[in-house]
């Protein structure tokens, strides 16, 4: 059995230059850029070790935040093999584990009597029905089929939070938006038999607006039920922790204590509500040592509220970021990443990503008459 040392070494002595590079660069903020394929789990893992073998950081003075549950895991397992049972120390947690995690702690800083419980997704339908019964609804409950805008109302309350746009604001941009069309010239027929009335188009945008503004209605009696019943939400989670930093000196001292180290992994993939809980907790520190992971190509949540405008915001909030992109890729061949580049190049870097493999395949337009 080899110790994890000879196991951190081993993996270290394989990396290239620029993923050396990535895992040396242990002190203040750093943003690597990390095409596919190109190692990026693999440096995550290993300046985790490094920072243990070069400080005298403990284990759990490490934060890692990601994305998904599978991803904490394949983190975890990568890190006991490289460094032990250390590993099993770190702080590794998906941005929501960790949000539960932080309101557990301050729950009173957001004015709740006790640690509120978690609305999961398979009880949410339930709790929008009961709001639903609650009135008269002109647009949300269409006779025959209540449950005709769950996946809608889901959606957008997901959307206004994590873009952190209060229900107050939503109704005035709603209300300005009615009263932009009313006062348009434009939406007044001139001719005809609706001289003088708004346009058919008018009406009907004006009907969609209506729509929006019963459903900040229902977003206000949702937001009490909740509050009521000592419930929060996925979005919530996100949103409290934020709003914890924001509020109490205390506990944003004491996350700045606890966790000296920061890795976030997929950062691409960040919300701006993510990106304001790193600013807030970290972008004031002189020299903080955060680091982050992503790559502006594989940018896939953007229906959950990630833009391409907060992973490039992280040079702006930490504007001594170090830069470091990937290139060397070990997935593919060279004819499939010039043609991604060609169709998709980074933001961040000119450089085309370089195949490790001497394999040619030439690309196959095929067109088909259907799907299947």
């Amino acid at each position: 059995m080899k110790s994890s040392g000879q196991q951190f070494e081993e993996e270290y002595k394989k990396l290239n230059k620029a993923q050396k590079e990535a895992v040396d660069a242990i002190d203040g903020p750093v943003m690597v850029v990390a095409g596919p394929g190109t190692g990026k789990t693999q440096i995550l893992a290993l300046r985790i070790g490094n920072i243990l073998q070069k400080t005298d950081i403990k284990a759990d003075g490490i934060l890692c935040l990601t994305f998904t549950n599978s991803a904490v895991k394949a983190m975890r397992e990568r890190l006991v093999n490289y460094i032990g049972q250390d590993g099993e120390k770190v702080n590794i947690f998906t941005f929501h584990s960790f949000g539960l995690k932080i309101i557990e702690e301050h729950f009173k800083v957001l004015r709740m009597k006790e640690v509120p419980k978690l609305l999961e997704d398979t009880a949410t339908p339930i709790f929008f029905d009961e709001i639903l019964n609650i009135r008269r609804w002109k647009y949300l409950r269409p006779r025959g089929d209540s449950s005709r805008y769950f996946k809608d109302l889901k959606s957008l309350i997901s959307l206004l939070k994590r873009s952190r746009i209060s229900i107050k604001k939503f109704t005035e941009a709603v209300e300005q938006e009615i009263k932009s069309i009313e006062n348009d010239e434009g939406s007044v027929a001139s001719r005809g038999s609706r001289k003088g009335e708004l346009k058919k188009e008018a009406e009907e945008s004006i009907e969609k607006l209506e729509k929006s503004r019963e459903v900040a209605e229902f977003l206000e009696v949702y937001e009490k039920k909740k509050k009521e019943e000592n419930v929060i939400d996925y979005d919530d989670v996100l949103e409290g922790m934020v709003k914890i930093v924001e509020k109490s000196e205390d506990a944003l001292k004491e996350i700045q204590e606890r966790y000296l180290y920061i890795l976030v992994d997929e950062h691409q993939d960040s919300s701006l509500v993510q990106n304001e809980f790193l600013a807030k907790v970290w972008g004031e520190l002189e020299k903080p040592d955060i680091f982050v992971v992503g790559d502006d190509r594989q940018l896939i949540y953007g229906f959950s509220g990630a833009s391409i405008d907060h992973f490039k915001g992280f040079q702006k909030t930490f504007s001594k970021a170090k830069l470091i992109p990937l290139l060397q890729n070990y997935r593919s061949t060279q004819v499939i990443l010039d043609a991604a580049h060609a169709l998709l190049p980074s933001v961040f870097s000119d450089d085309k990503l370089k195949s490790e493999s001497s394999e040619h395949h030439p690309i196959a337009l095929i067109e088909a008459d259907t799907h299947e």
